[in-house]
């Protein structure tokens, strides 16, 4: 394809669906500019796929949209991770800090840091669509009923998915070296 042709569909292409993108992604990350961001991320790759991809403006939603959800879910992964184990770390930080005259919260910090990639990658070793269903449930405020209608499965079958989920976590936990944080933070990962 003619680079100005090119250039062309694909100016065509973003000013056609940027809005709904937004749109999407603002209503799932509930934060316009980090939503702004991951549309613009999301267009960044397609750009830079351009010439391989069999893309026209009226069919370029359905794989648009795919795009950005595979975004967004890496988004709320990352950041729901931290965030909340962060929020509950410096619950804890504070109880620490006024339990324990010698207690360390650069080294508390670390441990952390530790734990929350070790989380993420037992994460990655469950089946995807496990992880899938965790995830919604545990950072993204999904309820059992909302994921079961995403997936056209049963509750209960969402219900044995985050059970599972949770026995893989906590296994993990008992093989992970000693540290008194990773109970604390599968604890509030149950809800």
């Amino acid at each position: 394809m003619e680079s100005s042709v090119s250039h062309d569909l694909f100016k065509d292409i973003y000013l056609t669906y940027w809005d709904t993108l937004f749109g999407i992604a603002n209503k799932k990350i509930g934060y316009a500019p980090d939503a702004m961001d991951i549309v613009q991320d999301t267009f960044t790759y397609i750009w830079q796929q351009f010439p391989t991809l069999q893309l026209d403006t009226p069919t370029a939603k359905p794989f648009l949209i795919t795009c950005l959800y595979y975004r967004i879910f890496n988004f709320l992964r990352s950041r729901g991770l931290n965030e909340k184990h962060l929020l509950h770390f410096r619950t804890y930080l504070e109880n620490e800090e006024s339990l324990d005259p010698h207690f360390n919260a650069g080294e508390m910090e670390a441990e952390l840091e530790a734990i929350n990639i070790a989380i993420m990658a037992e994460l990655d070793r469950m089946p995807e669509r496990m992880k899938q269903i965790f995830v919604m449930s545990r950072y993204e405020n999904k309820s059992i009923e909302e994921i079961a209608h995403l997936y056209a499965i049963a509750p209960k079958t969402v219900k044995n998915q985050l059970s599972d989920a949770m026995r893989r976590l906590k296994d993990f936990a008992g093989s992970y070296p000693a540290t008194a944080l990773l109970p604390v933070i599968l604890l509030f990962l149950e809800d």
